[in-house]
């Protein structure tokens, strides 16, 4: 069900968000990036910061949030602006074609090939656990720009089961998960 998470009364014990993080424009090997704002509407991290997202959460909540490694301190701001606690990475997705060979973006130091989803929780989620074979690498293949795999959705379930969910910024529709965002 599509919520407006800024005016609903539903609380939710799981958060999944792809937040959609500004991008300064750079050049690498004489190739000019194309801003993400041609392809989706990214917003500054202080305004994201401002959206009272604690205020859906359960007192006893995780929230699953994607970053790559150049916003993992905007990642912890949004975190702790939310009301929640940093605990670990909870995934970490390895790219890969169709043909199973590994993908990379160019980068100063490294080639990349992985994003990360970081886990926070507020209060006492431990208790809610369903799973303790939940692996954290995520090898699947990149789709459409931005798109996260289905996989993760998947392991959050097992973690955490029937449990109220919403993913923030939602691509796309998933039976059992409440979403908001423009791209559905």
């Amino acid at each position: 069900m599509k919520v407006d998470i800024f005016s609903t009364d539903r609380k939710y014990r799981v958060i999944y968000a792809d937040p959609p993080w500004k991008y300064s424009s750079k050049e690498a090997l004489g190739k000019k990036f194309v801003p993400l704002e041609k392809v989706y509407q990214t917003e500054e991290t202080a305004s994201m910061c401002e959206w009272d997202v604690g205020r859906i959460a359960e007192k006893d909540a995780a929230l699953f949030m994607w970053t790559t490694d150049s916003h993992i301190e905007d990642a912890l701001k949004l975190f702790r602006a939310w009301g929640f606690r940093y605990v670990t990475v909870a995934f970490v997705w390895k790219k890969v074609s169709i043909n199973g060979k590994t993908l990379s973006n160019l980068s100063q130091w490294t080639l990349k090939n992985c994003e990360l989803c970081l886990f926070g929780t507020r209060g006492r989620m431990l208790q809610y656990k369903k799973a303790n074979n939940v692996q954290q690498l995520v090898e699947a293949v990149r789709k459409r720009h931005s798109e996260k795999p289905e996989e993760v959705r998947r392991r959050i379930e097992q973690l955490f089961g029937d449990a109220p969910k919403i993913e923030l910024f939602a691509r796309e529709r998933a039976e059992g998960w409440d979403y908001w965002g423009n791209e559905v």
